[in-house]
């Protein structure tokens, strides 16, 4: 019994150990202040697109809105879309006189079509975003402005700011995932690079890139870990802000969060050789703690609430039973108030069964509904 209560407790103190440090350097990390540029530079804006006609038209006139129009080019790369997105889309770069175009292509993936959007591109910098969000007009300023800021600053990105059509569980755990998500990228930023970039509103150096793999890895992971390769950093601008409507019913959300999570262990996985001094405090830090919290600790903490629901059993059945009633009480916790517990634990299972679905290929799928924001 002593043994079994020893390994239970070393391996329950793997996410207190890998978490304890993630909220102790998201808790005083500080945002460095939005960077402010001269001139703003030309820029290429690439966005991947599947049926989205219900949302394209507010996403091209939200951009001619928060940049100059003769700074820029769009590129709509129309991931064989079977709806109205590119007619829709030609007629808003008519409409809203925009330099644009659409680009029609055979169903292939998010990664094929960013990767196809930037082969047409003609300006230095670009700029990644999603269909079914808004920018505000100090989003692309602001990535601007830290992206020039340095020579060696490959790639940067911005916050997420959630909004949703219900008021559930998951819509709750989605706005306290977020709460801290952007200081601990934050954090890694301050440190050297972050590469769990948000991909609806990220801004790289043609120089400092590769093309992205089009069939294993989550893009902006994906386009970091590329940059970072290079000998680039990547850093969270967190004044740069990307509207978003999320999910509140739990089967919509599973599902966008199983995919998203099981491209993202792809791109860490698939980029395991970063762990190295040659990426300085990133192959170092960064991104053996990213590996830790992303397939060491849902691991650990789904086998350690088994071994102590058995330990505590072995002892009396009533407490195995209140042990388990605890642990729901937590879940369900956030459906009264959000907290990082409830989420936490929401999260580890999205993360746990993400690795499962690592040795099946995902790089297509089919999109949430769309909602206009």
């Amino acid at each position: 019994m002593n043994s079994m209560a020893t390994l239970t407790f070393m391996i329950s103190s793997i996410p207190v150990i890998v978490y304890f440090i993630y909220i102790a350097a998201a808790i005083t990390s500080k945002s460095p202040p939005p960077i402010s540029v001269e001139s703003l530079p030309q820029i290429s804006i690439v966005i991947p697109a599947y049926n989205e006609e219900a949302v394209i038209e507010d996403r091209l006139k939200n951009l001619s809105e928060v940049y100059p129009k003769n700074k820029m080019e769009i590129i709509v790369s129309n991931d064989g879309s079977n709806d109205k997105t590119e007619m829709i889309a030609n007629r808003a770069f008519e409409r809203y006189s925009l330099c644009g175009k659409v680009i029609t292509h055979e169903r292939s993936g998010v990664n094929k079509a960013i990767n196809r959007g930037i082969s047409k591109s003609t300006n230095d910098i670009v700029v990644i975003t999603g269909s079914d969000g808004l920018f505000d007009e100090n989003t692309i300023p602001d990535l601007m402005g830290t992206l020039l800021s340095s020579d060696d600053i490959g790639a940067v990105s911005g916050d997420i700011v959630t909004y949703a059509d219900g008021d559930t569980l998951f819509s709750r755990s989605e706005g306290a995932y977020r709460s801290i998500y952007g200081k601990i990228c934050t954090w890694e930023s301050n440190l050297h690079s972050t590469y769990c970039f948000n991909g609806a509103v990220v801004a790289f150096k043609k120089k400092a890139s590769s093309f992205l793999n089009t069939r294993r890895g989550a893009d902006d992971a994906s386009m970091a870990m590329s940059v970072i390769r290079n000998g680039y950093r990547c850093k969270y601008v967190s004044t740069a802000k990307f509207y978003e409507l999320v999910p509140h019913e739990f089967s919509e959300q599973r599902r966008q969060k199983i995919r998203r999570a099981t491209r993202l262990l792809e791109a860490t996985l698939f980029n395991r050789d970063v762990f190295s001094p040659k990426y300085g405090k990133f192959g170092v830090i960064v991104y053996p703690l990213r590996f830790l919290m992303f397939f060491v600790v849902p691991t650990a903490f789904f086998l350690s609430l088994i071994l102590w629901t058995i330990l505590f059993a072995s002892i009396n059945l009533l407490y195995g039973i209140v042990f388990i009633a605890f642990i729901a009480l937590l879940l369900f916790s956030g459906k009264i108030h959000a907290n990082i517990v409830s989420s936490f634990i929401i999260y580890q299972g999205y993360l746990f069964l993400g690795m499962f679905n690592i040795l099946r290929d995902v790089h297509i799928w089919e999109p949430n509904e769309r909602t206009k924001i």
